[in-house]
């Protein structure tokens, strides 16, 4: 699955419609491309399941009845666990009618506080935007689309890339750029209309998440 599909690519490049030939450079380009803005924004864009994942699950309990999720935004919330033991047993579970969440990652408990601790809160939530599937976005992955300024910015990305024939990125892992080669600044830096999306959506400062201060 990805953010942006190859036809909303197609389509800005004005290829024919009778044109449905896979093209494996537009979808690595796209996925490429998807993996950078990820990098650069500090965020998992593309909506993911985390129940246990050790960089987006666990919290630092802030002793405030709020916390905010490092990934949003958020589509669910399955439980909340709040454990100094870190065991997270069905003891340590908030009852689900005790919280609720905002769209931005914000968590607020009616039910007591996040105790101050490390990385003693333990989060099962569904984050980020819905991938495209079958030429829609998969709203039983996540409520929210991508917004239109985001996924217009990644397209001309994915398109100016593709009419230059030069791979200026490289996939990247665990939120890691492995290579991008040294033009893709000047790219962003030469576009300033892209810089400003893509610094809309960068993540918040950890000194607001219930992260490692």
């Amino acid at each position: 699955m990805a953010l942006i599909s190859t036809a909303d690519v197609r389509t800005w490049l004005g290829i024919s419609d009778g044109d449905k030939a896979p093209n494996e450079k537009l979808a690595s380009i796209s996925k490429t491309v998807e993996d950078f803005v990820d990098s650069y924004t500090g965020r998992q864009l593309e909506a993911k399941v985390y129940r246990t994942d050790p960089s987006f699950s666990y919290l630092d309990g802030n002793g405030k009845p709020w916390i905010m999720a490092p990934q949003y935004p958020i589509s669910y919330i399955t439980e909340i666990a709040i454990d100094s033991d870190r065991a997270f047993g069905s003891g340590t579970l908030l009852a689900s009618a005790d919280f609720f969440w905002y769209p931005s990652g914000k968590i607020v408990s009616e039910g007591g506080y996040f105790t101050r601790g490390r990385r003693n809160v333990r989060l099962d939530y569904v984050a980020g935007f819905a991938p495209v599937v079958g030429g829609t976005h998969n709203s039983a992955v996540s409520t929210y689309p991508i917004p239109y300024d985001l996924k217009q910015t990644m397209i001309e990305m994915i398109v100016d890339i593709f009419k230059e024939g030069i791979t200026v990125l490289k996939s990247t892992k665990a939120g890691e750029v492995q290579g991008v080669y040294t033009n893709i600044h000047y790219r962003l830096s030469g576009r300033d209309s892209w810089a400003i999306t893509l610094n809309k959506y960068k993540s918040f400062d950890f000194m607001f998440s219930g992260r490692e201060e």
